[in-house]
């Protein structure tokens, strides 16, 4: 279990294919490619759909929220200033953490299926 989930790590972090490990999941900044173009395998089936949206509001919300708190009543720095850069790093942290944490999610997807006995 734990070479696969290295496994699906290592491809997620990079945005490679869950099947081969060699060609890239992404057609563009989330869109996932219908196909890999080194092993052809068919991506069209599988859908992380809002998982990784949650997950990453979830991280960030817990780094904005105190770093808010910190700046407005710690540093006093002021409701404006403190919210506009906390809002500046939380957008830039969802922008950085999305592609990764799709492209886990749909590996994690994609080798849980391939384990799954046909019907």
């Amino acid at each position: 279990m734990s070479a696969r989930l290295g496994f699906v790590l290592h491809v997620g972090l990079r945005g490679l294919c869950p099947q081969c490990g060699k060609g890239k999941l992404f057609a563009g900044y989330l869109a996932i490619a219908d196909q890999c173009a080194h092993c052809h395998a068919d991506f069209r089936a599988a859908d992380s759909g809002d998982g990784p949206a949650f997950f990453v509001m979830f991280l960030v919300g817990a780094i904005a929220v105190p770093l808010a708190f910190i700046l407005n009543f710690g540093l006093g720095w002021g409701p404006v200033i403190s919210l506009t850069l906390v809002g500046i790093v939380a957008i830039g942290l969802c922008l950085a953490l999305l592609p990764p944490a799709k492209a886990i999610l749909f590996a994690v997807q994609w080798h849980e299926r391939r384990d799954e006995p046909d019907a």
